[in-house]
């Protein structure tokens, strides 16, 4: 059952006797469109009354008396109730008048649909995101099909205790992360977590899987599907685990490593740091989406769905401008060495950069250049945090990355802008001459000697 919700002007007898006796009762809203009420007599006793309220219903609102209050008795759970009783009550009267409400409306098709699984929802919940278009539906799939349904998906949503999401969300952030690239028949993992750093990611992780759960939970409610306690709304996420220690290059550790690259992935890299493209948008670059008038590249997919142009320094355009010279429009700007040409999965140009090429030749980089080791998709970072320290624009840098606004940059590189900030106002905020200061500066007298 869901937590009883308190309300000290009604949920106690003490205080219900300080009252005026009314005919409209003393509501306390329990959920959207639930409420449980109070009606005070005019002999001092009172009465509970619950109100759902559906728009959509005719009539809009309904009303349910539901026993005697304990104001002179104690409660027995049948005709007399205290404040919690007269909750768990009302909420079992809610259920039963909204399934009756979608059985009249045709919402309730079969038998089979009154065993409402979370596997029912998740599946529910993923047919109405796909057809609104959500972006990153393949990415929510997966991640459903991987961490909830094996553990959750078979339990009726009504049994779902909160001390069971309780005891899954701690499984998912002790154990190790799974092992990603290949499609395996057997799903491996990773070492176990060991570090204070490491331990932090997997209950960010299972926070975001948390909110999936949720947000599959909460439609099933919202759309009147499952009618019952909604148990998981009070299990929280963990605390202070977002802050992730982001890893960016100096301008002379760039430097470093792109003189230790090999031809071909050396290119890659250099991209990545022009432009803050992720590996897919540059594997994905052809000859035509650069624009040499403009000093532009134009990036067609990405992972917000949204197409976006990147605006290039002339060190970057000129570069682009070598690497396209001569070449056909619909080759791929960046080629991976030794490519045999051969067709392979979620590769689009057989003689282009695929899944997981860069993975090892950004290890070996990183040893010979002497650099600290960091994924491919930190020169994204690096990228952003050059910006950040050069004085750009947040709105400007979100813009270069494809962001829809300025909060994952300034969750992830606002740390770095307080002094380019100062700097811009002491130099650039215009002089008012508004007012002379009275302190002189100290003067010190020359010494006689």
């Amino acid at each position: 059952m869901a937590r009883t919700k308190r309300d000290t002007k009604i949920d106690n007898r003490t205080n219900r006797q300080l009252l005026a006796a009314k005919s409209e009762p003393y509501w306390t809203v329990l959920e959207v469109g639930r409420a449980l009420g109070y009606r005070k007599s005019s002999k001092g006793g009172g009465t509970w009354i619950a109100r759902l309220y559906r728009p959509d219903a005719k009539p809009a609102k309904k009303y349910e008396a539901l026993g005697a209050a304990d104001d002179f008795h104690d409660a027995d759970g049948i005709d007399i109730l205290n404040f919690s009783q007269a909750q768990a009550k009302a909420q079992v009267w809610f259920s039963e008048e909204l399934d009756r409400f979608a059985e009249r409306e045709g919402l309730v098709v079969s038998s089979s649909r009154k065993k409402y699984t979370v596997g029912n929802a998740l599946d529910d919940y993923l047919k109405e995101a796909e057809q609104r278009g959500v972006k990153g539906i393949k990415i929510m799939t997966t991640t459903i099909n991987a961490h909830i349904r094996p553990a959750l998906g078979d339990i009726e949503l009504k049994k779902l205790s909160q001390q069971r999401i309780k005891d899954w969300l701690q499984e998912l952030a002790e154990s190790p992360r799974r092992m990603t690239g290949k499609v395996r028949e057997e799903v491996k993992h990773l070492p176990d977590p060991s570090t204070d750093d490491e331990r932090r990611a997997r209950k960010d992780t299972a926070n975001r899987i948390l909110t999936n759960l949720k947000s599959a939970l909460n439609y099933a409610l919202a759309s009147h599907r499952y009618r019952g306690p909604a148990n998981w709304r009070d299990v929280k996420k963990y605390k202070g685990v977002e802050s992730a220690r982001l890893r960016f290059l100096s301008i002379q550790e760039q430097r470093r490593l792109v003189n230790v690259c090999p031809d071909g992935f050396k290119q890659l890299v250099q991209a990545a740091l022009y432009t803050g493209c992720r590996y897919g948008e540059l594997c994905r670059l052809k000859i035509h989406d650069f624009n040499p008038t403009a000093g532009s590249l134009f990036i067609g997919q990405s992972k917000s769905g949204e197409t976006r142009q990147i605006a290039l320094d002339e060190e970057a355009t000129a570069w682009f401008k070598e690497q396209v010279a001569g070449r056909n429009g619909w080759e791929s700007i960046l080629l991976k060495p030794n490519a045999k040409g051969k067709s392979r999965k979620h590769q689009e140009d057989p003689l282009g950069w695929g899944p997981h090429d860069q993975k090892k030749l950004m290890v070996d980089a990183c040893e010979k250049a002497k650099i600290e080791a960091l994924g491919f998709h930190e020169l994204r970072h690096t990228y952003a945090s050059t910006l950040m320290e050069a004085g750009i624009a947040i709105k400007i840098i979100a813009t270069q990355l494809g962001h829809l606004d300025t909060t994952m940059v300034e969750k992830y590189y606002g740390h770095l802008g307080p002094n380019v900030v100062a700097e811009a106002i002491r130099k650039q905020a215009p002089r008012l001459k508004i007012s002379k200061p009275k302190v002189k500066p100290l003067e010190i007298a020359k010494s006689a000697g």
